[in-house]
Parts: structure tokens; sequence; C-alpha cells
């Protein structure tokens, strides 16, 4: 039943995209909610995206993301945007990022934490296995 099991990856990364879509509409000055909860979100996103095409275990998915994640953050750090010569590429600062924030990295944290028990505790052994 690997449909099945698309499917419910498919539908969390719809609603993941909901909620960072409802966030950038409604909540752009809310700072914590935008900055913070945002990042928590988009690291789910990120992670139920690859779960479509890939079927990682929920623990190593959830490192590569939070690697991915931290990876771009201290990109952000050493100013890659300037070092490539795209700071007026306003493309490259909305997929990249230019400002280094460490709370960014704890929210991608808990992100990744959020994603592998929904994924290896809910989804997993709850959604999928009663499918199968």
């Amino acid at each position: 039943m690997k449909s099945n099991r698309k499917i419910v990856y498919i539908i969390l990364t719809i609603i993941c995209f909901a909620i960072c879509a409802l966030i950038v509409a409604f909540f752009s000055k809310a700072r914590f909610i935008r900055g913070f909860a945002g990042d928590v979100v988009i690291i789910a996103l990120l992670y139920f995206l690859i779960k479509v095409f890939i079927d990682a275990k929920p623990l190593r998915l959830a490192l590569f993301t939070l690697a991915s994640a931290f990876t771009v953050e201290f990109l952000q750090y050493f100013r890659i945007i300037d070092l490539l010569g795209l700071e007026k590429s306003k493309i490259a600062r909305i997929v990249i990022g230019s400002v280094f924030d460490p709370m960014d990295l704890l929210a991608y944290f808990i992100g990744a934490v959020l994603v592998y028990i929904i994924d290896s505790a809910l989804v997993e052994k709850y959604i999928l296995e009663k499918q199968d």
C-alpha cells in the first residue's frame, strides 16, 4: 500500500505549506510566529516533502533535514550571499536567507524533533499500520 503512504505524506506536506502561507499572510509582523514558529513548520514541510519521494527512516530523514537547515543557517553566518555576489538577488536572499539567527537553530531542532515524533509515533504506527 505504498500509494496510501504517499498520500499521507502529500497531505501532510500540503498542510505544512498551508500553515506557512497563513503565517506569511496573517503574521508577517508577529516576529515570534513568523520567525520562530515559521521555521519549525518549514522543517516539517521539507521533511514531509522529501518523504513523498524517498522512503527514509524517520530518524535519518529528521537528522538529514536538520543538518540541511543548519548548513543553510551557517552559510548565512558566513555571508554566503555576499561571497557569491548575490546580495542584489531577491530570490537568493529568500531561498538562502541573509541573516544568521541562533534562535533559528533552536527552531530547526524543535521542528526536527516534532516531525520525528509525528512520523514515527503517529503516522507510521497509527495511520499507516492500520491501512497496511
